[in-house]
């Protein structure tokens, strides 16, 4: 009640000014107001453009990493499974379309597979952890971020 009474006074006092002194004091701060309005905007616009063009330029450049991780993880991921079959008592026979036919006896050790040397298994075991963990991860993230947007 207090506020529409306020609300009816300003209204009255504000309308009495405007007719009294006509648009000249009222047209400057007016155009300050939309001034400013219109500056939050463009800086609005050409960030959400800037971030288009990012966007943009990741979607293309994207593929191109997803080849280099696979074409660094391969060595590794090879070198990995040698250790870990030469380390099993019984690997798998195989037989027609490459489907395991059996189980035969294996010698443990008798492959010989080397060694990394220390520095390398640090990054060979960087490079498994971004194959095998981040690289889900990651699309696992951005599948369920594209779920949420979605809602």
């Amino acid at each position: 009640m207090l506020m529409t009474l306020l609300g009816t006074i300003f209204g009255h006092i504000g309308s009495g000014l405007v007719s009294a002194f006509g648009n000249s004091v009222l047209a400057p701060i007016l155009n300050t107001v939309q001034n400013g309005q219109n500056a939050n905007r463009d800086v609005a616009v050409s960030t959400l453009s800037a971030e288009v063009a990012a966007n943009n330029a990741r979607t293309i450049i994207a593929p191109s990493f997803k080849g280099l991780i696979y074409l660094t993880a391969i060595p590794a991921i090879i070198h990995w499974a040698a250790i870990i079959a030469d380390s099993l008592p019984y690997l798998p026979t195989f037989g027609a379309y490459w489907l395991p036919a059996g189980l035969a006896e294996h010698s443990v050790g008798s492959w010989r597979v080397g060694a990394l040397p220390p520095a390398y298994q640090t990054i060979e075991g960087t490079i498994l952890v971004a194959f095998f963990v981040s690289s889900p991860l990651t699309t696992l993230a951005k599948a369920g971020a594209a779920a949420l947007i979605k809602r």
